[in-house]
């Protein structure tokens, strides 16, 4: 008998997933009535005839094809009369992978471009894409993101109705990442860059660099060629001395500025009874050590020679200037556990004060806001 539901609701997966939700159990003890009572699966006749009809019933219920692919493929806000079937397939399983899907014609260039040039440094650079993007996906809280698209695509415009389907707005709290969550991960990150590119910076053996070349017009302007030199020579003093710098100045902003602005902007913060604050999710922690992975495995390719380039010259000073004053947000976010991370970063670099946040609005089912 499990086997033969098995064989049911692998065939039932052919129709939407709003369909299966209403209807795949009463559809799957009707076949189990129909069949013998020693079939192990159901037969191809019967799976045919499911096929068939989830495929119908897909084609019925998804709009038409020059209103669906601006959708998919530019995420495009559709008509009013298809905000139902947005909301589905939104709300559904599986609308992170049919979203990425749909967009992924705007890797073709790049991927042709790599596929005609597979010289290990564009492997390795492709493979730091892929992981900064697992990364950052790994970071972002899931109902957060349906609840955006949700916002875009399915929001009432001007005079529209608030009911959508089953589905109706309401007004709920706006989540925020604590700042004791948000100002850990972000020191933890300048720490490691501060290390590891100023590091890089110093010992790269190679550069990038623009070099002036003649041009044939001489009213065109100058022209420029990218070309590498060697950084002990002619980069060491000068990238030593901008990191020397850049450590002066973040202490000083930090202590000058920074904590001036936070202590005084901080015990005054208004109330926020449309917030609620936020930790970061379980899957955060591996996002995290992605992309300290990535930052680290970068500066060491760019150390060795094996990368040259010049993001360490860059990376390294802006580091150390923004990890003073990332401390200083971390130390008040210990004192202030009830703030969330974005006051603390907007009062520390706009000296503004604490914005009171507006009611955020949510999508949920019409019959589960009666039952409240």
């Amino acid at each position: 008998m499990r086997d033969l539901e098995r064989s049911a609701a692998f065939w039932l997966r052919a129709y939407p997933t709003s369909w299966r939700a209403e209807r795949a159990t009463e559809v799957t003890a009707v076949l189990v009535d129909l069949v013998d009572d020693d079939a192990r699966r159901l037969d191809a006749r019967t799976a045919l005839g499911l096929l068939r009809g989830g495929l119908a019933t897909r084609w019925r219920q998804t709009p038409p094809l020059w209103v669906y692919l601006p959708y998919r493929m530019f995420d495009l806000r559709l008509p009013e009369r298809y905000r139902g079937w947005v909301v589905r397939d939104i709300s559904s399983p599986g609308h992170l992978r049919r979203s990425l899907l749909g967009r992924a014609w705007l890797f073709l260039l790049p991927v042709y471009a790599a596929l005609n040039d597979l010289r290990p440094g564009t492997l390795v650079m492709w493979a730091a894409m892929i992981v900064a993007t697992a990364a950052t996906l790994l970071c972002v809280r899931p109902d957060a993101s349906v609840r955006r698209r949700l916002q875009h695509h399915a929001r009432p415009g001007w005079g529209e109705p608030r009911t959508v389907g089953a589905f109706v707005w309401v007004q709920t709290s706006r989540a925020r990442i604590a700042a004791q969550a948000g100002s850990s991960v972000l020191v933890l990150l300048l720490a490691v860059g501060a290390v590891v590119w100023s590091a890089a910076a110093l010992v790269a053996p190679a550069r990038l660099v623009l070099d002036s070349l003649p041009c044939d017009l001489p009213a065109s302007g100058p022209c420029f060629e990218v070309g590498s030199t060697v950084a002990a020579r002619d980069f060491a003093p000068g990238v030593a001395a901008l990191l020397a710098v850049a450590t002066v100045v973040g202490v000083l902003l930090a202590a000058m500025v920074v904590a001036r602005r936070l202590d005084r902007r901080l015990p005054i913060r208004p109330a926020q009874p449309a917030r609620h604050l936020l930790g970061l999710r379980p899957q955060a922690r591996v996002g995290v050590a992605l992309w300290v992975v990535l930052v680290v495995a970068a500066a060491l390719a760019e150390a060795t020679g094996a990368w040259v380039f010049a993001v360490s010259a860059v990376a390294g000073p802006l580091c150390l200037l923004l990890l003073p004053s990332a401390v200083v947000v971390r130390s008040r976010a210990r004192a202030t556990p009830d703030a969330a991370f974005v006051d603390l970063w907007r009062v520390a670099w706009t000296g503004r004060p604490v914005a009171v946040d507006r009611p955020d609005s949510e999508l949920v089912p019409a019959f589960g806001l009666e039952a409240r």
